[in-house]
């Protein structure tokens, strides 16, 4: 009885569901989780890296040796190296204990356990999933590129969505220091969850930041501890300036990336910054990105809505966002999805979800296709129509990334006049 209640059974419809959802679920493990278990580890080179820089701190060596070797001089995003903060180098030295190819495998399944526990979390604060709603998630999340692609090459971005999910619902039920630990704890990993500060400033959650502060610190004197003043300072003073400056190839999927791309098209196949036509294009949009977030934001309660409109923001005003980032747009994705089955959408929203999705499955890949196959030119004035097109479909991530943004923000303010109507209608009675 049960497993035929689990199907749907008897109806014919709802086993048709469950099918679907197994199907996709099923082509997924093939392609992302039977590697993992094969008789040889995937490559993972993303997590190599890390896990040569925990080897480095474990031996007493520099964690960004490789980084200083590999980067290309004129765009110091561009490299092969580990880049990150000390203290998350240190968090994976347990890893370095054991083979290789066991840690490599330890690691991808740590990360799929990460998107997993963020989608429970995000159910049991937001109710369960209904079958159809259920298939709508399954369906976006195994076309999902960003998340295919991470965990092919092992980014830790599956754990700052894991970090950032549970921030989400500790702040919802009004555990500050557990929130503010949170989004502390991603930002030792990878600092740009820091923008989130403006935005919880304006609210004035300072217990939230006090936490947020400590934790932060608390993971910069780890990386003091575990390894030398020197190789904090070459990541503070020397890389992050650097890192900062954007880039404009065409990974880069930040505002910062997009408008170094409309200066130098050039950029999107070498990299290299736009200098200050990028950042005049770039400042006004990321300040007109942070006043819709502030327009939008009310100190009066805590929709989930409003936290993870600020979370979707963070890929788009940080100054580098490769594709692996947009992992943190499944918390937003989840919750837009939950409102098209609640029918608090209208049609005209419904469907630019679904360009949205196109964006984060389809786009990517005509956009690569395009990269190894390029369209032939086209006589006379139809010569910008492949130049125009191939630039559309490397855009597609910044698009998807606004559409849910906006998609978030209109959603976020429809709430809120349903609610200021009900209380008028229950002040009128």
């Amino acid at each position: 009885m049960p497993v035929r209640r689990l199907v749907g059974w008897p109806d014919p419809r709802q086993v048709i569901v469950s099918s679907l959802i197994v199907l996709l679920l099923a082509v997924y493990a093939w392609v992302a989780v039977v590697p993992v278990f094969g008789a040889y580890a995937p490559r993972a080179d993303d997590f190599q890296d890390y896990l040569l820089a925990a080897h480095q701190l474990a031996t007493g060596g520099d964690p960004y040796a490789s980084f200083a070797r590999t980067h290309v001089p004129w765009d110091w995003s561009l490299s092969s190296g580990y880049l990150y903060p000390p203290a998350f180098a240190v968090t994976l030295i347990p890893l370095t204990w054991i083979p290789n190819d066991l840690a490599v495998r330890i690691w991808l399944v740590l990360i799929q356990a990460a998107v997993v526990a963020s989608l429970v979390i995000i159910y049991a604060v937001i109710g369960r999933p209904r079958r159809g709603e259920l298939l709508c998630l399954v369906a976006v999340l195994t076309t999902f590129f960003p998340l295919l692609s991470s965990n092919l090459t092992g980014t830790m971005n599956a754990i700052l969505l894991l970090l950032l999910t549970v921030a989400w619902a500790a702040w919802q039920r009004q555990r500050e220091l557990a929130a503010g630990a949170m989004i502390g704890i991603a930002a030792v990993i990878k600092l740009f969850p820091l923008a989130l500060v403006p935005y919880l400033a304006w609210r004035r959650h300072w217990r939230l930041l006090a936490a947020l502060g400590a934790t932060l610190l608390g993971g910069v004197l780890l990386g003091l501890v575990v390894t030398s003043l020197d190789h904090n300072l070459y990541y503070f003073r020397d890389m992050l300036p650097h890192l900062a400056a954007g880039t404009g190839y065409r990974e880069n999927q930040s505002l910062a990336g997009f408008t170094a791309r409309i200066c130098n098209p050039s950029l999107a196949q070498d990299g290299g910054s736009a200098g200050w036509c990028g950042r005049l294009l770039d400042w006004p949009l990321v300040l007109a990105l942070i006043a819709m977030l502030i327009a939008a934001s009310s100190r009066a309660g805590r929709p989930g809505l409003e936290f993870a409109l600020a979370v979707t923001a963070l890929p788009l005003i940080s100054s580098v966002t490769w594709s692996f980032h947009l992992v943190v747009l499944i918390l937003p994705i989840a919750l837009l999805i939950r409102r098209v089955f609640d029918g608090a959408m209208s049609r005209r929203e419904g469907r630019l979800l679904m360009v949205a999705w196109l964006c984060f499955s389809v786009g990517p890949a005509i956009h690569y296709l395009l990269i190894f196959h390029p369209l032939p030119h086209w006589p006379g004035l139809l010569e910008t129509v492949p130049i125009l097109l191939t630039r559309l479909a490397g855009e597609t991530y910044v698009i998807g990334t606004l559409i849910v943004f906006g998609g978030l923000w209109f959603a976020l303010r429809s709430q809120r006049r349903t609610a200021a109507s009900g209380e008028r209608l229950a002040t009128a009675a």
